[in-house]
């Protein structure tokens, strides 16, 4: 009984505004919100009126700028049934919960469940748009529901609203991703600048659509920019989350072949392996190419490392030949200056050193600095001569 009375109470209040009123709300906005709170599905509105205000409403959307809530107001408190305020309130509440139209403030969209949340807001009716929801056809949301269930997941819903709030959900969680790739390619170490770049500006797109018809109908419309991006997602995902470890080890790899690239180019069998591993790691969008990466590395390897082996074979020989000459220097030396053996032992014990690790330690690319100590030591051993003879 409680409740009925106050329902009551509320449907006098509506029934009490007079033209008056509406017109002063229209022009003012100075209506109180209380004079204007609807009970929840609270809905007493004929088939007709919704009817007369969807016409008014389409009319004016196909050929002005949509309508201010405000206007629509003014329009039907102004006719000759002279409506009032509840009647009015009533069937935009009543159309806006049946989704016939969406109310835009500031242009974002208002997806409420209940019209209270702007009916109340009656300063704020010069600013609320309100605009006729266009919806797709039954047999296009299933088409369309069908493709962002391949594309986003299996629990995509069907229905036009959820399946938008659900697309902007995906879409965020990329773009936070999206950004992510974003800063690790800043330095120029990975590839996908250019599509990171591309999935960005197609996520703003979207994202600045206020009417979320038209969201929708971006996946109807323009499937293919949307599979687009999203293979494209999916391709930079797979490669940021699993496969930039082994890009790292692969420019590691090439920079080594690098040194022999002259060499390496020409054997014939590893030209075209190496030429193609090149260009493969210089791409910026290598996704289709990365499976046959590690088969290059192996076959390009032996012919490497034998270029490699030959060049240390032929380095460690002159090497060698250099120290004997130098020990052989100093020998001559200490023959010449009589040196006494305890001298002859420390003048020759580092040079004899450096030659054993290069005979039997295969230092590598380390052999130069080995040759270095080597003359450091050389130029040690002949002041411990002429300093002891």
């Amino acid at each position: 009984m409680l409740v009925f009375k106050k329902v009551i109470f509320i449907y006098q209040h509506y029934a009490s505004l007079t033209r008056a009123n509406i017109m002063t709300a229209a022009k003012d906005d100075k209506v109180s919100s209380r004079h204007l709170q609807l009970p929840l599905g609270f809905h007493r509105t004929a088939p007709a009126d919704l009817k007369q205000v969807m016409v008014f409403l389409d009319e004016r959307f196909s050929s002005d700028p949509p309508v201010l809530l405000s206007q629509v107001f003014s329009r039907f408190s102004d006719q000759p049934e002279t409506w009032t305020g509840a009647r009015i309130a009533g069937i935009i509440s009543s159309l806006f919960s049946d989704r016939m139209i969406s109310c835009l403030l500031d242009g974002n969209a208002s997806l409420q469940q209940h019209s209270s949340v702007f009916l109340e807001a009656s300063d704020q009716w010069g600013r609320i748009h309100v605009v006729p929801r266009k919806r797709l056809q039954a047999g296009e949301m299933q088409a369309v529901a069908g493709t962002c269930k391949m594309l986003f997941g299996s629990d995509c819903p069907a229905d036009q609203d959820a399946l938008t709030h659900f697309l902007s959900k995906c879409i965020k969680q990329r773009k936070a991703s999206l950004a992510a790739f974003a800063r690790l390619t800043e330095a120029g170490k990975y590839p996908g600048a250019e599509q990171i770049r591309a999935c960005l500006s197609f996520i703003r797109k979207w994202q600045d659509i206020a009417d979320p018809y038209e969201k929708i109908r971006v996946v109807r419309d323009a499937r293919d920019a949307l599979v687009t991006f999203s293979l494209t997602f999916d391709r930079l995902k797979d490669f940021f989350e699993n496969r930039a470890g082994r890009w790292e080890s692969w420019c590691k790899t090439i920079d080594s072949f690098a040194e022999f690239q002259s060499e390496i180019e020409a054997d014939p069998g590893a030209f075209e392996d190496f030429s193609r591993l090149r260009r493969i790691l210089e791409m910026q969008s290598p996704w289709d190419e990365l499976d046959g990466v590690d088969g290059l590395i192996a076959r390009i390897k032996p012919v490497y490392e034998r270029i490699r082996d030959e060049r240390f074979n032929i380095l460690q020989q002159d090497t060698l030949q250099e120290i004997n000459r130098m020990i052989e220097d100093i020998s001559t030396l200490l023959e010449n200056a009589h040196a006494r053996d305890e001298v002859r032992n420390t003048a020759l014990v580092e040079l004899q050193k450096i030659r054993k690790v290069i005979e039997t330690e295969n230092p590598g690319s380390r052999i130069f600095k080995h040759l270095e100590f080597a003359e450091e030591a050389f130029e040690k051993a002949q002041d411990i001569v002429l300093s002891r003879s």
